[in-house]
C-alpha cells in the first residue's frame, strides 16, 4: 500500500517537473522574457540617455508654443553682433527663477561673442554702479557692451507684464517679456543712432498712453512732444512727426512748418478720423499729399472683413510689405471706427503710393455717423478704401514719406496691448521702416493666460456650421452605415 502511494508521488513529481520545464520553453514564457528583456534593456538606455543629457545639460521644448526657445530674430540678432557682449543676471544664488534661467541660458548659444553670467548683488553690491546709476532690484539684468561700456539695464518690474483685475481691483502678472527686454537692451548698446519721434500736441490729439509709451521704450524709440502753436520749426533731431487725429484744427502757419519739415525728407505718421473732413487747414496738408479723407465712418457688409457683430470693427486685407512684416498671415489688424481714405485724381506725378490695409469692395462709409443703421442709405459713400497708405514723393533728390492711418482706436491700449492683435507691430514696424532700422526686431511677450483665438465674423460662422452640422452629420451618417452593414450580415 505504501509503495503504491510512494510511486504514485513519484509521478506527481515527474509530471509537476516536466510541467514547470515546459513552461519555461513554451511560447508564452519566449515571448514573456523577450518583453521583460526588452523593455529591461529600454529602461537601461532611457537611464544612460537621461544621465548623459543631464551632464550636457541638454534640454528639448515641448511646449506647444516654443516658448522655452529663443524667436528666430532673436537667433538672428545674436549671430550678427560683432562686439563683446555681456548679459548679467542678478539674483542671488539659489534664488533663480526657473522661467528666467531657462530663457536668459540660451543667449549665448549662437555667438562666442555674447555671454551670459549670474551675479549675485548682495555678494557683489557695487558691481553694476560701475556701469549704471539705476536702483538695482534683485531678479533684473544688466547688459554691457564691454568694448564700448555703453550699457542697459533691465529691472524685474520691466519684466513682468501686468493687467487690472477687474474682479479684484489688484494688478495681476498676464506675461513675462524676458526675451524681448533682453534684444532690447542688446541692440541699446549695439546701436547709438536710435529713432526719435514727435508726438504733435495741442488741438486735441490724441495722448501717448502708458502702454504705447512702454512699448516704444521696450524698441528704443526716444518718444518727445513738440506744439506747432509755439514751436518755430520742427526740431531738427526729429526723425518721425506723430499726428495722431487732432479734434481742432491747425493755423495756416502751423501747416506750412510742417510741410517745409517734411519738404526736406521729413517722414511722418498721420492718424485721421471722421472729425477731419471738418478740420479745413489740416485738411489742406493732408490732400497736399494726394490723399482725401471720406466723410463719415466705413460700414463692412462682408463678414470676412468684420469682427464679431460689429460691421464698424474692422479687419482689413494686409498688404505685403516692411510695414507689415510679421503680421501679414500670422495675425489681425483690428481698424475700429474707420474712415476710408482714397487718392486724389489730381494727384502730382512726383508722388506714388502703396497700399498697407485696405476693404472690401463692398465697403461703403456711412456719412451719418449717428445713424441708427449700419445699413446702406442714400448719400452714403462707396468703396473699397485704404485705411492704411503709404504716400512717398522725391523731389530734387529729397524723399518725404508719410504713412497714413484711419482707424480712430487702431493704436488705443485695448488694441496694442493685445497679443493676438498685429495693431502693435505694425505700429512698430512704422517707425522702425521709415527710420531705416533694418536689424530693428520687435519679440512679444511671453503669455501666462489662455490666448483666445481671434476670428471674423465668416469664420466664426464657418466653424459653427462644422462643429454644429457637418460634423454632427457625418457621425450620423457612419453609424446609419454601421447598423445597415450589420444589418445585412
Amino acid at each position: 500500500m505504501f509503495k503504491k502511494q510512494d510511486e504514485k508521488n513519484k509521478k506527481e513529481k515527474k509530471k509537476l517537473g516536466q510541467s514547470i520545464k515546459a513552461s519555461f520553453t513554451n511560447k508564452k514564457f519566449k515571448g514573456g522574457a523577450y518583453a521583460t528583456a526588452v523593455s529591461a534593456i529600454m529602461i537601461v538606455i532611457v537611464l544612460v540617455v537621461n544621465l548623459f543629457i543631464s551632464e550636457l545639460d541638454l534640454s528639448v521644448d515641448l511646449t506647444s508654443d516654443g516658448r522655452y526657445t529663443l524667436d528666430e530674430q532673436t537667433k538672428e540678432l545674436l549671430k550678427g553682433i560683432d562686439e563683446n557682449i555681456s548679459i548679467y543676471y542678478l539674483v542671488q544664488s539659489g534664488s533663480e527663477y526657473d522661467e528666467f534661467r531657462k530663457v536668459i541660458d540660451q543667449f549665448d548659444d549662437y555667438n562666442s561673442k555674447v555671454s551670459v553670467t549670474y551675479k549675485d548683488p548682495v555678494q557683489y553690491p557695487k558691481f553694476a554702479s560701475q556701469y549704471v546709476e539705476d536702483n538695482i532690484s534683485e531678479q533684473s539684468f544688466l547688459v554691457v557692451n564691454e568694448d564700448t561700456g555703453r550699457a542697459k539695464y533691465v529691472d524685474y518690474s520691466e519684466v513682468l507684464v501686468t493687467s487690472m483685475n477687474y474682479s479684484t481691483y489688484q494688478q495681476s502678472v498676464t506675461a513675462l517679456d524676458i526675451e524681448g527686454r533682453i534684444d532690447s537692451a542688446i541692440q541699446y548698446v549695439t546701436n547709438e543712432d536710435l529713432p526719435v519721434i514727435y508726438a504733435v500736441g495741442g488741438h486735441g490729439e490724441n495722448d501717448v498712453t502708458s502702454t504705447m509709451s512702454s512699448l516704444l521704450e521696450k524698441e528704443n524709440i526716444d518718444l518727445n512732444t513738440v506744439s506747432t502753436l509755439t514751436a518755430e520749426e520742427i526740431p531738427s533731431d526729429c526723425d518721425v512727426l506723430f499726428i495722431s487725429m487732432p479734434q481742432t484744427d491747425y493755423t495756416q502757419e502751423e501747416v506750412e512748418m510742417i510741410k517745409t519739415y517734411l519738404k526736406n525728407g521729413g517722414k511722418a505718421i498721420i492718424n485721421v478720423d471722421y472729425v477731419t473732413p471738418d478740420l479745413l487747414n489740416f485738411t489742406s496738408l493732408v490732400e497736399y499729399y494726394g490723399v482725401k479723407v471720406t466723410e463719415g465712418i466705413v460700414v463692412e457688409p462682408s463678414s470676412s472683413y468684420y469682427r464679431g457683430n460689429y460691421k464698424t470693427e474692422l479687419v482689413p486685407a494686409i498688404a505685403t510689405n516692411d510695414y507689415t512684416e510679421g503680421v501679414k498671415g500670422k495675425k489681425f489688424v483690428i481698424c475700429p471706427i474707420s474712415s476710408g481714405l482714397t487718392l486724389r485724381e489730381d494727384i502730382r506725378d512726383t508722388i506714388t503710393t502703396t497700399p498697407i490695409l485696405t476693404s472690401s469692395d463692398e465697403a461703403y462709409s456711412k456719412v451719418n455717423v449717428n445713424a441708427e443703421t449700419t445699413n446702406k442709405e442714400s448719400g452714403d459713400v462707396d468703396g473699397p478704401f485704404y485705411f492704411g497708405l503709404e504716400v512717398a514723393e522725391t523731389y530734387n533728390d529729397v524723399e518725404t514719406k508719410i504713412i497714413f492711418y484711419s482707424g480712430k482706436y487702431m493704436f488705443d491700449d485695448s488694441y496694442i496691448s493685445m497679443s493676438t492683435f498685429g495693431n502693435a507691430t505694425l505700429f512698430i514696424n512704422t517707425i522702425n521702416a521709415l527710420c531705416d532700422q533694418e536689424n530693428a526686431i520687435s519679440v512679444p511677450s511671453l503669455s501666462l493666460q489662455v490666448e483666445y483665438l481671434t476670428m471674423t465674423s465668416a469664420q466664426k460662422n464657418t466653424t459653427a456650421a462644422v462643429v454644429g452640422i457637418v460634423i454632427p452629420l457625418i457621425v450620423l451618417g457612419a453609424g446609419i452605415l454601421v447598423v445597415v452593414n450589420r444589418r445585412k450580415k
